[in-house]
């Protein structure tokens, strides 16, 4: 039973919708989403919870109407919390902390923003809270969703795949590169699954803590990889010294 865990969301367009869909299908029923954004005419072809009459609305609150339409006959009530907010690395701390009020495994976040400085930044925040965390991105055809759970010592985090986010003017930004709807469909949904079991009561050996998928749909390839943690891992080394074992630490693609 995944309904008593809590799921936060970072991020309502093109990774965060499909997400949220793929998580109320999979029995979730306490979602946090965090987006300070509005609706714009050229999100609709893909942002996939909106429609005509959501533009201008912010995404957090048309997002939340359009679970709810859709789950309003579907016992037990969902609970979805709108959130109108800026995320900013240095906020993200006593943001978790204030949101999962020292429960961190009651939770999983989504990262689904399409920042990849702020992908980084919330991967670390969520290891040095000891929260799972799923971090998901898509430029054009190409895209990619990586599970983590900081308990887990054996399994790799995002930066022993990932060591830091590209330099801005490397960083490929979905407004001049695009994104293919299909994909980011495709990547949210395996957010959501890979959240899903990352919540799960399942052995160790069954969840999907490291498992990053990558795909590549023009050619319709989907690739699974299991990295093993990196020695020098500045997120993993400096969690197992903070933590025992229990991963944390350190600082530092969703359309619009």
């Amino acid at each position: 039973m995944i309904s008593p865990m809590q799921f936060l969301v970072i991020g309502a367009g093109g990774l965060g919708c499909p997400a949220l869909l793929g998580l109320q299908a999979g029995g979730a029923r306490r979602i946090t989403i965090v987006d300070d954004d509005h609706v714009d005419l050229s999100n609709l072809a893909r942002q996939v919870l909106f429609s005509g009459a959501d533009v201008g609305v912010s995404k957090v609150d048309a997002a939340r109407q359009a679970l709810l339409g859709r789950c309003r006959d579907s016992p037990p009530p969902a609970e979805i919390t709108p959130l109108r907010r800026r995320l900013r690395a240095d906020d993200l701390d006593g943001l978790l902390a204030e949101l999962t009020a020292g429960s961190p495994r009651s939770w999983v976040v989504l990262e689904c923003s399409d920042s990849p400085a702020l992908k980084f930044a919330v991967h670390d925040a969520c290891v040095r809270a000891g929260l799972r965390v799923v971090v998901g991105g898509v430029v054009g055809w190409h895209g990619q969703a990586m599970a983590v759970d900081p308990g887990q010592r054996e399994a790799a985090c995002y930066r022993c795949l990932f060591e830091a986010p590209p330099p801005p003017e490397l960083a490929p930004a979905c407004a001049t590169v695009g994104v293919a709807g299909p994909v980011a469909g495709a990547v949210g949904h395996a957010m959501a699954g890979l959240a899903i079991g990352l919540a799960g009561p399942h052995a160790l050996d069954r969840s999907p803590a490291g498992v990053c998928l990558h795909f590549d749909l023009l050619r319709g390839g989907v690739r699974r990889l299991a990295p093993t943690p990196r020695p020098s891992c500045v997120t993993c080394s400096t969690a197992i010294e903070l933590h025992g074992g229990a991963p944390s630490p350190d600082h530092s693609p969703q359309d619009r």
